[in-house]
């Protein structure tokens, strides 16, 4: 295993996992109530954030956090067998990696497509329906990103503690 390549990989994992937990946090405590305090103009704002590529951003984090770390998962456990992964350190590290992956799939599966919605209704004719289907989003939104965003806090507690076992 070359030293420096894992050093850099580590790194990268590091990085992207700080861009996507800040990320997270700021859309779910900050931006996305505000967006729905906005009522009618919030859709505006969704949707000119992800023209900007906002869901490219997220995907990007995501995946390179978690493509990284399951390569640095790998090295670890390579090296140091199945005794390794059995012990507090490898089973905390072992469910931070599992919070992420969940968190990340939530985040694709859910929460991507519920921006794309709320985009798309953004240019909607305003009636009942449309204002009852933006909330209705608006509530899936909240509830999954609270969830990721914990998911993701506890991956990183996880991964940080793991090394203290």
């Amino acid at each position: 295993m070359d030293i420096q390549l894992s050093m850099i990989v580590r790194a990268a994992h590091i990085l992207t996992a700080s861009l996507w937990i800040g990320a997270a946090a700021l859309l779910t405590l900050y931006i996305m109530p505000a967006i729905r305090s906005a009522g009618a103009a919030g859709g505006t704002v969704v949707a000119e954030s992800m023209r900007r590529g906002l869901g490219v951003f997220m995907a990007s984090v995501a995946g390179t956090t978690i493509l990284s770390g399951a390569w640095l998962f790998w090295i670890r456990f390579q090296v140091s067998g199945a005794a390794g992964m059995h012990s507090n350190g490898g089973i905390a590290l072992t469910l931070g990696a599992l919070a992420g992956f969940v968190a990340m799939i939530l985040g694709g599966a859910i929460l991507g497509r519920t921006s794309r919605d709320l985009a798309a209704l953004a240019a909607a004719p305003a009636n009942d329906e449309t204002g009852a289907r933006i909330a209705a989003l608006h509530r899936r939104g909240a509830a999954v990103s609270k969830v990721t965003l914990t998911l993701l806090v506890a991956a990183l507690l996880l991964m940080v503690l793991s090394r203290s076992f």
